[in-house]
């Protein structure tokens, strides 16, 4: 198959990349703003099938060729993040709820067989009193972040229903480990580790009682790669662990793996924060099978271990 990976250098592309290429020989097609800042480590015989293709994902993309002949599209793009300030709303939801729609025009015409996105789990659902959140729990973002991914997903399911362009959403939980950024401000406990390595401050908004639901990156890419085999009815999937656990007990967690007491310093907390988000999971469960996932302790070492230029 010809699979197309929008996002690829970021953090869940640089691991589905890697999972396809551990399992399997497909032709691959790297888009991106920026080439790889790490080495994927695979022999020439699976790079060769990759295409690395440099340009901005915006309104000027020519999505038409970038779509030829493709089978699958994997879209993981955002100019935006979860803290994105209300002034940017206008322009985030231009930059990428308009440009998909030129996106899924040109997937349209080229008959792609099924369109992937990466939703948010952890934003999507914003306010909702009802946890853990369920795939048809209400949707309330409280972020320009949030409301772009569910503008994204409505926009899938119009073109979906319109023209009968097969798709997945996936609702990631908190995903964290290999090839995540330490220096980014996404990714509490990659950030957390890294700065404890280097003895450096640890900055938590608000008390440390806002609760995440986090799973690590290979048990989170594992599952998303069974959503896109998955032939049944539903297209819209949660993906985490279905357990809640605060700032501080994250914190816990990792002064205990590395024996060694964390600087915190703690600040006023952030309107977009949404206080409680846990992910149900039943319905990878039932449909697809068990969501495997290792306990946070082993996740913090895997991730421990990366930043240290461990082999893992």
């Amino acid at each position: 198959m010809k699979i197309l990976v929008l996002g690829s250098t970021g953090f869940i592309g640089k691991n589905i990349i890697r999972n396809i290429l551990n399992n399997g020989n497909d032709e691959l097609f790297l888009f991106d703003k920026k080439k790889f800042e790490y080495e994927l480590g695979f022999p020439d015989e699976k790079i060769k099938n990759c295409h690395m293709i440099c340009a901005e994902f915006c309104m000027a993309t020519d999505f038409e060729t970038l779509t030829k002949d493709i089978d699958i599209v994997y879209h993981l793009i955002s100019t935006t993040l979860p803290n994105t300030p209300m002034q940017r709303v206008a322009a985030g939801l231009e930059e990428n709820v308009v440009v998909t729609s030129l996106l899924l025009e040109a997937c349209v015409k080229n008959k792609v067989k099924k369109i992937i996105f990466l939703s948010s789990g952890g934003t999507v659902y914003g306010l909702s009193k009802e946890f853990p959140f369920r795939e048809d729990s209400i949707t309330t973002p409280i972020s320009a972040y949030g409301l772009q991914k569910v503008a994204i997903e409505k926009l899938i399911y119009l073109y979906g229903y319109t023209y009968g362009i097969d798709y997945r959403i996936v609702r990631l939980a908190n995903p964290y480990g290999r090839y995540q950024s330490p220096n980014g401000i996404q990714g509490v406990i990659t950030t957390f580790i890294f700065r404890a390595l280097h003895n450096e401050e640890i900055c938590v908004y608000g008390n440390g009682e806002i609760i995440r639901d986090y799973i690590y990156i290979d048990d989170a890419v594992n599952a998303i790669q069974n959503i896109v085999k998955y032939q049944g009815e539903y297209k819209t999937f949660n993906v985490g662990s279905g357990i809640g656990t605060s700032i501080n007990e994250v914190i816990q967690v990792i002064e205990k793996i590395m024996k060694k007491k964390l600087w915190v310093c703690y600040k006023d907390g952030r309107k977009a924060d949404v206080p409680i988000n846990i992910l149900n999971i039943d319905r990878y469960k039932k449909n697809i099978g068990r969501l495997i996932y290792v306990p946070l302790e082993e996740g913090v070492r895997k991730t421990a271990r990366f930043l240290m230029n461990e082999d893992i």
